[in-house]
Protein backbone atom coordinates (compact mmCIF):
# COMPACT_ATOMS: atom_id res chain seq x y z
CA UNK A 1 0.00 0.00 0.00
CA UNK A 2 1.46 3.49 -1.15
CA UNK A 3 1.60 6.16 1.71
CA UNK A 4 1.58 9.85 0.32
CA UNK A 5 2.09 12.94 3.25
CA UNK A 6 1.33 15.89 0.12
CA UNK A 7 -2.14 14.31 -1.07
CA UNK A 8 -4.65 12.20 0.98
CA UNK A 9 -7.09 10.89 -1.04
CA UNK A 10 -9.45 9.59 1.55
CA UNK A 11 -9.62 12.31 2.97
CA UNK A 12 -10.52 14.22 0.14
CA UNK A 13 -13.00 11.80 -0.96
CA UNK A 14 -14.17 11.99 2.53
CA UNK A 15 -14.56 15.78 2.33
CA UNK A 16 -16.23 15.24 -1.27
CA UNK A 17 -19.26 13.04 0.74
CA UNK A 18 -19.72 15.63 3.20
CA UNK A 19 -20.29 17.94 0.33
CA UNK A 20 -22.62 15.86 -1.23
CA UNK A 21 -24.49 14.94 1.65
CA UNK A 22 -24.36 18.40 3.70
CA UNK A 23 -26.19 19.74 0.00
CA UNK A 24 -28.84 16.96 0.21
CA UNK A 25 -29.84 17.78 3.53
CA UNK A 26 -30.23 21.36 2.63
CA UNK A 27 -32.53 20.65 0.08
CA UNK A 28 -34.48 18.34 2.15
CA UNK A 29 -35.17 20.93 4.54
CA UNK A 30 -35.76 23.30 1.76
CA UNK A 31 -38.10 20.93 0.38
CA UNK A 32 -39.85 20.09 4.12
CA UNK A 33 -40.39 23.37 5.46
CA UNK A 34 -41.05 24.89 2.26
CA UNK A 35 -43.45 21.98 0.98
CA UNK A 36 -42.40 22.54 -2.31
CA UNK A 37 -40.07 20.07 -4.51
CA UNK A 38 -39.21 23.24 -6.95
CA UNK A 39 -38.03 26.41 -5.16
CA UNK A 40 -36.09 28.04 -7.58
CA UNK A 41 -35.34 27.72 -11.19
CA UNK A 42 -32.25 25.14 -10.49
CA UNK A 43 -34.46 22.30 -8.74
CA UNK A 44 -36.57 21.70 -11.76
CA UNK A 45 -36.39 24.92 -14.60
CA UNK A 46 -39.06 22.42 -16.84
CA UNK A 47 -41.28 22.05 -14.16
CA UNK A 48 -41.16 25.29 -13.11
CA UNK A 49 -42.36 26.72 -16.60
CA UNK A 50 -45.05 24.14 -16.32
CA UNK A 51 -46.32 24.67 -12.74
CA UNK A 52 -46.18 28.47 -13.22
CA UNK A 53 -48.37 28.02 -16.23
CA UNK A 54 -50.94 26.06 -14.51
CA UNK A 55 -50.95 28.27 -11.28
CA UNK A 56 -51.83 30.93 -13.48
CA UNK A 57 -54.72 29.14 -15.17
CA UNK A 58 -55.88 27.73 -11.83
CA UNK A 59 -56.18 31.33 -10.33
CA UNK A 60 -57.90 32.53 -13.38
CA UNK A 61 -60.34 29.24 -12.95
CA UNK A 62 -61.00 30.51 -9.29
CA UNK A 63 -61.50 33.86 -9.98
CA UNK A 64 -64.21 32.75 -12.99
CA UNK A 65 -65.97 30.46 -10.76
CA UNK A 66 -66.51 34.27 -7.81
CA UNK A 67 -67.66 35.73 -11.07
CA UNK A 68 -70.19 33.25 -12.31
CA UNK A 69 -71.69 33.07 -8.55
CA UNK A 70 -71.80 36.74 -8.37
CA UNK A 71 -73.56 36.65 -11.78
CA UNK A 72 -76.08 33.67 -10.06
CA UNK A 73 -76.34 37.00 -7.39
CA UNK A 74 -77.39 39.24 -9.75
CA UNK A 75 -79.84 36.98 -11.60
CA UNK A 76 -81.66 35.83 -8.37
CA UNK A 77 -81.59 39.80 -7.39
CA UNK A 78 -83.46 40.58 -10.66
CA UNK A 79 -85.61 37.29 -10.71
CA UNK A 80 -86.45 37.98 -6.91
CA UNK A 81 -87.49 41.48 -8.39
CA UNK A 82 -89.82 40.45 -11.47
CA UNK A 83 -91.03 37.53 -8.54
CA UNK A 84 -92.58 40.50 -6.86
CA UNK A 85 -94.18 42.39 -10.05
CA UNK A 86 -95.74 39.16 -11.05
CA UNK A 87 -97.22 39.71 -7.75
CA UNK A 88 -98.78 42.99 -8.35
CA UNK A 89 -100.03 41.65 -11.70
CA UNK A 90 -101.93 39.07 -10.14
CA UNK A 91 -102.87 41.52 -7.94
CA UNK A 92 -104.23 43.80 -10.77
CA UNK A 93 -105.60 41.07 -12.71
CA UNK A 94 -107.74 40.33 -9.55
CA UNK A 95 -108.74 43.53 -9.16
CA UNK A 96 -109.28 43.84 -13.19
CA UNK A 97 -111.82 40.76 -12.41
CA UNK A 98 -113.37 42.39 -9.36
CA UNK A 99 -114.31 45.81 -11.24
CA UNK A 100 -116.77 43.40 -13.44
CA UNK A 101 -118.80 42.41 -11.01
CA UNK A 102 -122.73 43.83 -11.85
CA UNK A 103 -122.84 45.24 -8.11
CA UNK A 104 -119.79 47.69 -8.03
CA UNK A 105 -121.28 50.93 -7.55
CA UNK A 106 -119.18 54.29 -9.07
CA UNK A 107 -117.15 54.01 -5.85
CA UNK A 108 -116.34 50.68 -5.25
CA UNK A 109 -114.62 51.10 -8.80
CA UNK A 110 -113.29 54.20 -7.36
CA UNK A 111 -111.40 52.37 -4.52
CA UNK A 112 -110.58 49.33 -6.90
CA UNK A 113 -108.92 52.11 -9.64
CA UNK A 114 -107.12 53.19 -6.23
CA UNK A 115 -105.16 50.27 -5.24
CA UNK A 116 -104.73 49.84 -9.14
CA UNK A 117 -102.97 52.99 -9.27
CA UNK A 118 -101.16 52.37 -6.30
CA UNK A 119 -99.49 48.96 -7.20
CA UNK A 120 -98.82 50.52 -11.00
CA UNK A 121 -96.45 53.15 -9.14
CA UNK A 122 -95.00 50.15 -7.10
CA UNK A 123 -94.55 48.44 -10.19
CA UNK A 124 -92.68 51.87 -11.65
CA UNK A 125 -90.74 51.86 -8.38
CA UNK A 126 -89.30 48.27 -8.26
CA UNK A 127 -88.31 49.24 -11.96
CA UNK A 128 -86.34 52.05 -11.18
CA UNK A 129 -85.06 51.25 -7.80
CA UNK A 130 -83.89 47.01 -8.19
CA UNK A 131 -80.40 47.56 -7.85
CA UNK A 132 -77.51 45.33 -7.74
CA UNK A 133 -73.66 46.59 -6.53
CA UNK A 134 -74.76 50.06 -7.86
CA UNK A 135 -76.24 49.00 -11.07
CA UNK A 136 -80.23 49.26 -12.23
CA UNK A 137 -81.08 45.95 -13.51
CA UNK A 138 -84.76 46.99 -14.53
CA UNK A 139 -84.49 50.19 -16.66
CA UNK A 140 -83.96 48.21 -19.57
CA UNK A 141 -80.63 49.09 -20.37
CA UNK A 142 -79.27 47.22 -18.35
CA UNK A 143 -76.53 45.18 -19.86
CA UNK A 144 -73.14 42.84 -18.69
CA UNK A 145 -70.29 40.56 -19.08
CA UNK A 146 -69.03 38.20 -16.39
CA UNK A 147 -65.73 36.60 -17.63
CA UNK A 148 -66.16 32.61 -16.63
CA UNK A 149 -62.98 31.09 -17.52
CA UNK A 150 -59.29 30.94 -17.41
CA UNK A 151 -58.59 32.44 -20.78
CA UNK A 152 -60.10 35.75 -23.23
CA UNK A 153 -63.22 35.62 -24.70
CA UNK A 154 -64.21 32.89 -22.15
CA UNK A 155 -68.10 34.83 -21.28
CA UNK A 156 -71.60 34.76 -20.32
CA UNK A 157 -73.29 38.14 -21.25
CA UNK A 158 -76.46 39.22 -19.21
CA UNK A 159 -78.83 41.64 -20.86
CA UNK A 160 -82.58 42.62 -19.44
CA UNK A 161 -82.85 45.37 -22.32
CA UNK A 162 -86.08 43.38 -23.64
CA UNK A 163 -88.04 46.24 -22.97
CA UNK A 164 -85.23 48.72 -23.62
CA UNK A 165 -85.81 52.69 -22.68
CA UNK A 166 -88.95 51.78 -21.02
CA UNK A 167 -87.60 49.03 -18.90
CA UNK A 168 -90.15 46.72 -16.59
CA UNK A 169 -92.28 49.41 -15.50
CA UNK A 170 -95.55 49.76 -16.55
CA UNK A 171 -94.21 51.61 -20.27
CA UNK A 172 -92.66 48.40 -20.90
CA UNK A 173 -95.06 46.15 -19.73
CA UNK A 174 -97.54 48.22 -21.94
CA UNK A 175 -99.70 48.48 -18.62
CA UNK A 176 -99.56 52.84 -18.03
CA UNK A 177 -102.85 54.53 -17.41
CA UNK A 178 -104.62 51.19 -16.38
CA UNK A 179 -108.50 51.58 -16.02
CA UNK A 180 -110.56 49.29 -14.43
CA UNK A 181 -113.57 51.33 -13.68
CA UNK A 182 -114.97 51.10 -17.66
CA UNK A 183 -117.09 48.59 -18.36
CA UNK A 184 -116.02 46.51 -21.40
CA UNK A 185 -119.30 44.00 -22.20
CA UNK A 186 -117.18 42.38 -24.63
CA UNK A 187 -117.86 45.25 -26.84
CA UNK A 188 -114.60 46.25 -29.64
CA UNK A 189 -113.47 49.64 -30.23
CA UNK A 190 -112.10 51.14 -32.73
CA UNK A 191 -109.51 54.42 -33.03
CA UNK A 192 -108.86 56.15 -36.30
CA UNK A 193 -105.67 58.22 -37.17
CA UNK A 194 -106.63 60.88 -39.29
CA UNK A 195 -104.15 63.23 -41.10
CA UNK A 196 -104.76 66.27 -42.19
CA UNK A 197 -103.81 66.78 -45.79
CA UNK A 198 -103.36 70.93 -46.14
CA UNK A 199 -103.62 73.39 -48.53
CA UNK A 200 -104.03 77.63 -48.22
CA UNK A 201 -102.64 77.98 -44.28
CA UNK A 202 -106.36 79.51 -43.91
CA UNK A 203 -110.02 78.22 -44.75
CA UNK A 204 -111.87 80.77 -45.61
CA UNK A 205 -115.74 80.77 -44.88
CA UNK A 206 -117.84 79.08 -47.29
CA UNK A 207 -114.90 76.90 -48.53
CA UNK A 208 -114.81 73.18 -48.03
CA UNK A 209 -112.37 70.64 -46.32
CA UNK A 210 -112.96 66.94 -46.40
CA UNK A 211 -112.06 63.68 -44.80
CA UNK A 212 -112.75 60.25 -44.80
CA UNK A 213 -112.18 56.88 -42.32
CA UNK A 214 -112.83 53.53 -43.06
CA UNK A 215 -115.63 51.73 -40.55
CA UNK A 216 -116.83 48.34 -40.95
CA UNK A 217 -118.74 47.69 -37.93
CA UNK A 218 -122.50 47.12 -38.26
CA UNK A 219 -123.75 48.64 -34.51
CA UNK A 220 -121.03 51.13 -34.37
CA UNK A 221 -121.97 55.45 -33.49
CA UNK A 222 -119.89 57.71 -34.39
CA UNK A 223 -119.19 61.31 -33.27
CA UNK A 224 -117.16 63.86 -34.84
CA UNK A 225 -116.44 67.32 -33.29
CA UNK A 226 -114.16 69.80 -32.25
CA UNK A 227 -112.95 71.72 -28.98
CA UNK A 228 -114.72 74.98 -29.96
CA UNK A 229 -115.35 77.73 -32.19
CA UNK A 230 -117.75 78.37 -35.26
CA UNK A 231 -120.06 75.27 -36.48
CA UNK A 232 -119.52 73.98 -39.73
CA UNK A 233 -121.74 71.78 -41.55
CA UNK A 234 -121.29 68.38 -42.44
CA UNK A 235 -121.94 67.81 -46.16
CA UNK A 236 -121.66 64.39 -48.65
CA UNK A 237 -121.65 61.99 -45.84
CA UNK A 238 -121.64 58.25 -46.63
CA UNK A 239 -121.35 55.76 -44.84
CA UNK A 240 -119.92 51.77 -45.37
CA UNK A 241 -122.78 49.40 -46.51
CA UNK A 242 -122.40 47.76 -43.77
CA UNK A 243 -123.57 50.24 -41.14
CA UNK A 244 -127.32 50.25 -43.18
CA UNK A 245 -129.18 53.26 -44.31
CA UNK A 246 -129.21 55.20 -41.38
CA UNK A 247 -127.22 58.50 -43.13
CA UNK A 248 -126.84 58.33 -46.51
CA UNK A 249 -125.66 62.01 -48.13
CA UNK A 250 -127.92 63.42 -45.48
CA UNK A 251 -127.01 66.86 -43.66
CA UNK A 252 -129.92 67.20 -41.33
CA UNK A 253 -128.90 64.53 -38.38
CA UNK A 254 -125.36 66.12 -38.75
CA UNK A 255 -125.99 70.03 -37.32
CA UNK A 256 -126.47 69.41 -34.02
CA UNK A 257 -125.28 71.57 -31.66
CA UNK A 258 -122.05 71.25 -30.35
CA UNK A 259 -121.98 69.30 -27.44
CA UNK A 260 -124.66 67.39 -27.79
CA UNK A 261 -125.04 63.62 -27.23
CA UNK A 262 -124.97 62.61 -31.29
CA UNK A 263 -124.59 58.72 -30.50
CA UNK A 264 -126.65 57.74 -33.24
CA UNK A 265 -125.77 55.87 -36.08
CA UNK A 266 -123.88 58.26 -38.71
CA UNK A 267 -124.18 61.13 -36.65
CA UNK A 268 -121.66 63.87 -36.78
CA UNK A 269 -120.72 67.52 -36.47
CA UNK A 270 -117.62 69.08 -37.32
CA UNK A 271 -116.59 72.73 -35.62
CA UNK A 272 -114.12 74.67 -37.00
CA UNK A 273 -112.30 77.53 -34.75
CA UNK A 274 -111.44 80.15 -37.97
CA UNK A 275 -107.67 81.17 -38.21
CA UNK A 276 -104.72 79.33 -38.53
CA UNK A 277 -104.72 78.10 -34.75
CA UNK A 278 -104.40 74.44 -33.78
CA UNK A 279 -107.76 72.82 -33.23
CA UNK A 280 -108.65 69.17 -32.87
CA UNK A 281 -110.90 67.06 -34.56
CA UNK A 282 -112.51 64.49 -32.07
CA UNK A 283 -114.00 61.35 -33.21
CA UNK A 284 -115.57 59.14 -31.18
CA UNK A 285 -116.44 55.28 -31.64
CA UNK A 286 -119.43 53.81 -29.63
CA UNK A 287 -119.83 50.12 -29.32
CA UNK A 288 -122.54 48.34 -27.40
CA UNK A 289 -121.55 49.80 -23.87
CA UNK A 290 -118.15 51.32 -24.23
CA UNK A 291 -116.66 54.25 -26.24
CA UNK A 292 -113.63 55.98 -26.70
CA UNK A 293 -112.58 59.62 -27.53
CA UNK A 294 -109.72 60.08 -29.87
CA UNK A 295 -108.73 63.62 -30.30
CA UNK A 296 -106.39 64.13 -33.34
CA UNK A 297 -104.89 68.11 -34.06
CA UNK A 298 -104.91 69.95 -36.59
CA UNK A 299 -105.00 73.32 -38.31
CA UNK A 300 -107.68 75.24 -40.21
CA UNK A 301 -107.25 75.05 -43.70
CA UNK A 302 -108.38 74.57 -46.97
CA UNK A 303 -107.87 70.73 -48.07
CA UNK A 304 -108.46 67.52 -47.90
CA UNK A 305 -108.50 64.69 -44.77
CA UNK A 306 -107.50 61.16 -45.49
CA UNK A 307 -107.46 58.20 -43.00
CA UNK A 308 -104.63 56.10 -42.30
CA UNK A 309 -106.94 53.34 -41.40
CA UNK A 310 -108.39 51.71 -38.30
CA UNK A 311 -106.05 50.23 -35.56
CA UNK A 312 -106.55 47.13 -33.94
CA UNK A 313 -109.45 47.09 -30.90
CA UNK A 314 -108.27 48.45 -28.02
CA UNK A 315 -107.14 45.29 -25.39
CA UNK A 316 -109.39 45.41 -22.21
CA UNK A 317 -107.80 45.67 -19.27
CA UNK A 318 -107.68 41.59 -18.10
CA UNK A 319 -105.80 41.56 -21.74
CA UNK A 320 -103.41 44.55 -21.17
CA UNK A 321 -102.26 42.30 -17.87
CA UNK A 322 -102.30 39.06 -19.44
CA UNK A 323 -99.54 40.53 -22.06
CA UNK A 324 -97.80 41.98 -19.22
CA UNK A 325 -98.03 38.73 -17.63
CA UNK A 326 -96.32 36.89 -20.16
CA UNK A 327 -93.69 39.15 -20.86
CA UNK A 328 -92.69 39.21 -16.95
CA UNK A 329 -92.93 35.60 -17.21
CA UNK A 330 -90.74 35.30 -20.37
CA UNK A 331 -87.84 37.25 -18.83
CA UNK A 332 -88.08 35.20 -15.73
CA UNK A 333 -87.45 32.22 -17.56
CA UNK A 334 -84.66 33.60 -19.22
CA UNK A 335 -83.39 34.66 -15.81
CA UNK A 336 -83.92 31.02 -14.92
CA UNK A 337 -81.90 29.44 -17.61
CA UNK A 338 -79.49 31.82 -17.29
CA UNK A 339 -78.98 31.31 -13.55
CA UNK A 340 -78.86 27.60 -14.31
CA UNK A 341 -76.01 27.86 -16.94
CA UNK A 342 -73.96 29.78 -14.29
CA UNK A 343 -74.34 27.09 -11.80
CA UNK A 344 -73.10 24.41 -15.04
CA UNK A 345 -70.42 26.91 -15.56
CA UNK A 346 -68.99 26.50 -11.82
CA UNK A 347 -69.46 22.81 -11.62
CA UNK A 348 -67.12 22.54 -14.79
CA UNK A 349 -64.75 25.18 -13.86
CA UNK A 350 -64.29 23.97 -10.35
CA UNK A 351 -63.73 20.16 -12.01
CA UNK A 352 -60.83 21.52 -14.42
CA UNK A 353 -59.60 23.78 -11.54
CA UNK A 354 -59.26 20.68 -9.75
CA UNK A 355 -57.62 18.58 -11.89
CA UNK A 356 -55.20 21.09 -13.10
CA UNK A 357 -54.33 21.64 -9.37
CA UNK A 358 -53.56 17.65 -8.96
CA UNK A 359 -51.30 17.51 -11.97
CA UNK A 360 -49.24 20.75 -10.58
CA UNK A 361 -49.04 19.40 -6.98
CA UNK A 362 -47.22 16.18 -8.82
CA UNK A 363 -45.13 18.73 -10.29
CA UNK A 364 -44.11 21.05 -7.38
CA UNK A 365 -45.30 19.58 -4.35
CA UNK A 366 -42.83 17.85 -1.76
CA UNK A 367 -42.93 14.38 -1.23
CA UNK A 368 -43.05 14.21 2.30
CA UNK A 369 -42.58 10.06 2.46
CA UNK A 370 -39.92 10.45 -0.24
CA UNK A 371 -38.57 13.78 1.50
CA UNK A 372 -37.97 12.15 4.69
CA UNK A 373 -36.67 8.90 3.62
CA UNK A 374 -33.87 11.42 1.70
CA UNK A 375 -33.09 13.53 4.89
CA UNK A 376 -32.71 10.21 6.86
CA UNK A 377 -30.28 8.75 4.52
CA UNK A 378 -28.52 11.69 3.85
CA UNK A 379 -27.71 12.32 7.94
CA UNK A 380 -26.51 8.61 7.80
CA UNK A 381 -24.04 9.89 4.92
CA UNK A 382 -23.02 12.73 7.03
CA UNK A 383 -22.43 10.86 9.77
CA UNK A 384 -20.51 7.99 8.43
CA UNK A 385 -18.19 10.94 6.28
CA UNK A 386 -17.65 12.65 8.80
CA UNK A 387 -16.16 9.60 10.97
CA UNK A 388 -14.37 8.36 8.17
CA UNK A 389 -12.85 11.67 7.35
CA UNK A 390 -11.13 12.05 11.04
CA UNK A 391 -9.66 8.70 10.38
CA UNK A 392 -8.18 9.31 6.55
CA UNK A 393 -6.94 12.13 8.35
CA UNK A 394 -4.62 10.12 10.57
CA UNK A 395 -3.39 7.96 7.84
CA UNK A 396 -0.46 9.98 7.10
CA UNK A 397 0.89 9.50 10.44
CA UNK A 398 1.53 6.51 9.39
CA UNK A 399 4.63 7.26 7.81
CA UNK A 400 6.23 8.45 11.04
CA UNK A 401 5.92 4.38 12.20
CA UNK A 402 8.75 4.13 8.67
CA UNK A 403 10.72 6.86 9.73
CA UNK A 404 11.51 5.28 13.56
Amino acid sequence: MSLFVNTNISSMNAQRQIFNSQKELSTAFERLSSGFRINSAADDSAGLQISDRMTSQIQGLNQSVRNANDGISLVQTAEGALAEVTTNLQRLRQLSVQSQNGINSDSDKQALQQEVTELLAEINRISSDTQFAGKTLLDGMFSSTFQVGANAGQKIDVGLTQFSGAGFGTDGLGITGLDVTTDSGGSSIARSDITFTQSPSTLAFNEYFAFEFPLTTTSAQVLISSDGGDTFSVVNVSFNASIGDAVNNTTDALNAALGSNLFSPGAAEVVFDNGSSADNIQVVINTDETEINSTFPFTSSFGTVTSSGFEEPDAGPLDTIDGALSRVGSVRAELGATQNRFQSTIRNLSNIAENLSNSRSRIRDTDFAEETASLSSNQIIQQASTSLLAQANQRPQAVLSLLG
